[in-house]
């Protein structure tokens, strides 16, 4: 009888091309959420993705054309998550939307989440508005901060006074939060930061 090689008897076996739930595409968007959330948006990689749900990388390809695209899908649950967030934050003061919550929900998302909200925010803005795959996802938070800051006299839809209310408000709490997140924003814990940062946008 001819020895097999001990190599032979020790290799792992092939990965499979279909995960055995059926479902690639789901359990590869967990595994890479998981993957951001424990170690920064440079942890994602397709082999890495590949082996944590035990597929073959190429398998990937058939539900992302690259690992930009695998970027925006992960980029969508998290808008996602967020405009969850901002619209249990209305829910809570009784089905109203008006700045308040949408700040909190906005400002707790983006301290207890940073890797996350990091990976939100570092793609290019173009894909914002037109990538199918992501600018759906932005718009469900575009559409709560339009609630959130109508006003009565305001004409129907997305007026031009209300998108720059919009804007002036996601530039000035994305930057507060930023400058924490850099270090810039001096504050004794995470729950200071955030007392201090609703504090200045409540002014």
């Amino acid at each position: 009888m001819v020895r097999q090689p001990q190599a032979a008897l020790t290799a792992e076996p092939p990965r499979r091309d279909s995960f055995h739930h059926g479902d690639v595409r789901g359990a590869a968007l967990s595994a890479a959420l998981g993957m951001v959330e424990a170690d920064g948006p440079d942890a994602l990689s397709f082999r890495a993705v590949a082996a944590a749900i035990g597929v073959n990388h190429r398998a990937l390809y058939r539900h992302f054309a690259d690992k930009h695209e695998l970027t925006l899908a992960v980029a969508a649950q998290g808008f996602d998550g967020l405009a969850r967030v901002i619209q249990a934050g209305f829910d809570a003061e009784g089905g109203g939307a008006s700045p308040g919550p949408l700040y909190q929900a906005y400002v707790d998302f983006a301290l207890e989440r940073p890797a996350l909200y990091a990976l939100m925010y570092g793609i290019p803005g173009r894909d914002y508005l037109t990538h199918p795959a992501l600018a759906p996802s932005v718009a469900k938070v575009t559409r709560l901060a339009g609630k959130a800051f109508r006003r009565a006299d305001d004409p129907p839809g997305f007026s031009i006074a209300l998108r720059d209310r919009v804007m002036r408000a996601w530039g000035e709490v994305h930057g507060l939060c930023d400058l924490w997140q850099r270090g810039a924003l001096r504050a004794r814990d995470e729950r200071a930061a955030k007392a201090y940062i609703l504090a200045l946008l409540a002014q």
